[in-house]
This record gives structure tokens, C-alpha cells and sequence, in this order.
């Protein structure tokens, strides 16, 4: 192995369970993890503009009569902040807290009509499904975070929503330290990586369909250590390096919601390549497929399950190959260059606004790389809590208890976990 140069490619989206949104995929290594961090929008940036405005349209419904006439005569579309904790608890990098502050823009136009924006757009209440709601407002956010291991980050975003939702954008500009483990023939390797990233995403809705056809950009600019801890920590390697990404991405989205869904369906297909051609110090492709499947089999109950398949060719970096993401696992504990997941979660409301949750998945990797194992029975399982926090939104929060390979962990969720 040579780490004579050292890359900050691919994704890392170590598992903090907070999220502005539902959270949860991969963009680029480093940073997009800081991004899941501390503002929630690694893989789902529009879905945080999305859940913030189903307070609104409920709201409207429960108001008078008295109530109605006085909203008329209020200026529709008015500009407000959010303030927004962040809670870490990803083994991969220890325990942490942050805190997002997210300004909602006064949009000319925003009227509050509802009756143009298609399926894909509704959501329900607890036990009621397809009500319609505004389009995405327009947000901006900064934020920060830091855990125990060392890792802290920060970042801003923009997001908004435009020509009655058939274009949706989102940029990012971050920078982070992250403090964390990677392992080779099984043994333990500390890494600490440091730099800044720009993410780009923009996509289009084709019709007043479901479906949505886009593109995103990735631009890295970091520092990397990294080195063997045995009793003495040995050095084996650090460097400076660049990293640039582009990607096509094709989306069908037919949730309910996108805090915590009920039914409906998110399938999303994100093609990367990464090339010196356009910046980058490395030469790979970067596949990553993934479906969320939600059914309410009663009143009480409803089952997700979730299919995610991750695959590179080429020459990435060992943190540029995709590794297991499962509740019981830490990040990058299993990589190789090709890993699949499937889950599965069944949760049931014992009360109005308390409920219980179970889960189980198994995850397999493999490749040529000698350095990963093969690994075809990766299993992790685990229980829960929940509290319906915010019920306009149908936003849960609670916290899992995980049981995976190596050992038990426990994460705080708000919202879907995946």
C-alpha cells in the first residue's frame, strides 16, 4: 500500500442521526459527512425545504373562520428563523452536539397555492395521507458541530425551489477536521482528514411527473494524516490533495412525507466520476442505488424497508470505497468495491404520541481489494423509542439501541433513520 499522497474522495456519511430531514446518502468523503452533521442535507437537500412547510398548510385548517380572514390579510410568504440542535452519536467518531441557525426567505410569489405542485409534493398527518402543501420555500443555514473524538465541522447552505417546483437547487461550502478509523486486514488505522468542500445540486422535474433528472458537482480541497496506532502510533502517510466530482442523478419520489413516512416510495440512482480531467487527483466511477419503501399495514403500524447498493471501478482511495451503513455498524468499519444492505423496520404507535420501533439488516461487501475482507453476513438488529415531536409534520424523535458484529451502540433519531 503507498500513502505517499493522500485524497479526500467519495463519501462519507458517517451515520449522525440527526437530520433536518430524513435524513440520510453519499455525496463526498470528508466534508459531505459535515453536511449530514451539521445541516442534514448530504443526500436529501430539498427534502429539509419540503418538511418545514407542512406546518403552514395544517395549520390553515385548523384555523376559524375569524382566523381565515385575518391570514388573508397577512403577507404571504414572510421571511422567519429556525434555530435547529445537533445531536452525534456515530460510533465512528463519538459523541457530539452542534447547533443550526436557518433563515426561510421572504419568496415574491409565494402565495401558498398548492393546487399545481404534483403527488410527489403532499403529505398527511398522523393516520391521514395526500394533503397538498406549498412549494419548497427558500432556505438559507449556517451551522457547526463537534464531537468528542476531535471531529468538528461547519458549513453554510442555500436551497430553494423554482417555476412551481420544477427546479430544485441546493449549494454547500463547508469545512471540517474529521478524527476517525479505517481498517485493513482487519486492524485498526486512525485517520484525520482536514479541508473544505463545495457541493453543487440541481434537478428538474420532468412534467408533473415523479421522476426528477439532475446533476451535482463535488470540488475537495484537503489534508490527511494517517497512521497505525500500536502502542506507538506509526506514520504511514499525509499530504495535500484536490478532488473534483461530477454526477447525474435520476430520482422517483412518492412519500408521503419525508420526516417520518407512511407510505410511498424515494428510488434514486447518482452516478459519479471522478477525474483528473477536471481537477481531481484520482480516476474512478462511483455508483450508488438505493430504494426506500414505506406501507401502512394498519392504523398503527407501518413497515419500511430499504435496498442500497454501492459499487466503484477504477482507482479511488481507501476512503473512497463504500462500506456498510447499518445501526449496529460503525462507518467504514466493512468496505470493499462493491456493498450491498438491505433493512428492514416495523414501527407501531402504542399511544397518540408514543411508539415503538424494531429493525434488522444484513449487509455483504466485496471486491479485489486485499487490504478489505469479503464479507457476506454483516448483521445488526435493535429496538426503539419514539415520541411524535412535532405532529404537523408527523416528526418522530427517539432513540435505538443497536447490536451489530462487534458490539452495542445506541444513536439519537430524528426523524426516518434512513
Amino acid at each position: 500500500m503507498i500513502f505517499g499522497r493522500v485524497r479526500v474522495g467519495g463519501v462519507f456519511v458517517a451515520k449522525a442521526t440527526i437530520r433536518v430531514a430524513g435524513l440520510a446518502t453519499r455525496y463526498a468523503i470528508v466534508t459531505a459527512f459535515v453536511f449530514e452533521i451539521v445541516v442534514g442535507i448530504s443526500a436529501h437537500p430539498v427534502d429539509a425545504q419540503e418538511a418545514t412547510t407542512a406546518t403552514s398548510a395544517v395549520d390553515g385548517d385548523a384555523s376559524s373562520a375569524t382566523d381565515d380572514t385575518t391570514e388573508k390579510k397577512k403577507e404571504p410568504g414572510g421571511a422567519s428563523f429556525l434555530p435547529i440542535p445537533i445531536f452525534i452519536t456515530e460510533p465512528a467518531i463519538g459523541v457530539g452536539l452542534g447547533a443550526a441557525l436557518a433563515y426561510f426567505h421572504k419568496t415574491a410569489g409565494d402565495t401558498g397555492d398548492e393546487g399545481s405542485i404534483p403527488s410527489a409534493m403532499t403529505t398527511g398527518t398522523p393516520g391521514k395521507t395526500g394533503r397538498k402543501k406549498k412549494r419548497p420555500p427558500t432556505i438559507s443555514a449556517v451551522a457547526g458541530a463537534y464531537a468528542d473524538s476531535g471531529t468538528w465541522g461547519g458549513g453554510i447552505l442555500h436551497s430553494r425551489s423554482n417555476r412551481e417546483d420544477t427546479v430544485r437547487y441546493t449549494g454547500t461550502l463547508g469545512y471540517a477536521n474529521v478524527i476517525s478509523t479505517v481498517y485493513f486486514f482487519d486492524l485498526p488505522f486512525d485517520f484525520d482528514i482536514e479541508g473544505g468542500i463545495l457541493l453543487q445540486d440541481i434537478k428538474f422535474r420532468l412534467g408533473k411527473s415523479n421522476f426528477f433528472l439532475g446533476g451535482k458537482l463535488s470540488a475537495l480541497a484537503a489534508k490527511a494524516d494517517i497512521e497505525l496506532g500500536l502502542g506507538t502510533p506509526i506514520k504511514l502517510g499525509e499530504g495535500d490533495t484536490t478532488d473534483v466530482g461530477l454526477a447525474a442523478q435520476v430520482i422517483w419520489e412518492t412519500r408521503d412525507n419525508v420526516m417520518t413516512p407512511t407510505h410511498g416510495q424515494l428510488i434514486q440512482l447518482d452516478t459519479w466520476r471522478y477525474d483528473d480531467a477536471i481537477g481531481g487527483d484520482y480516476d474512478y466511477w462511483d455508483m450508488n442505488f438505493k430504494i426506500n419503501s414505506f406501507h401502512q399495514l394498519h392504523d398503527r403500524f407501518v413497515l419500511g424497508w430499504r435496498i442500497d447498493a454501492k459499487v466503484v471501478d477504477g482507482n479511488p482511495p481507501f476512503w473512497g470505497y463504500p462500506w456498510i451503513t447499518l445501526r449496529g455498524v460503525p462507518a467504514m468499519r466493512y468496505q470493499n468495491e462493491k456493498v450491498g444492505v438491505a433493512e428492514v423496520e416495523g414501527r407501531y404507535n402504542l399511544a397518540k404520541r408514543w411508539g415503538v420501533v424494531g429493525f434488522f439488516g444484513r449487509g455483504t461487501t466485496n471486491g479485489d481489494i486485499p487490504a478489505f475482507e469479503t464479507e457476506d453476513r454483516i448483521i445488526a438488529g435493535g429496538i426503539g423509542g419514539r415520541y411524535l415531536f412535532k405532529p404537523d409534520e408527523n416528526l418522530w424523535v427517539g432513540i435505538d439501541i443497536a447490536r451489530g458484529p462487534e458490539d452495542v451502540y445506541w444513536y439519537v433519531q430524528v426523524g426516518q433513520a434512513w
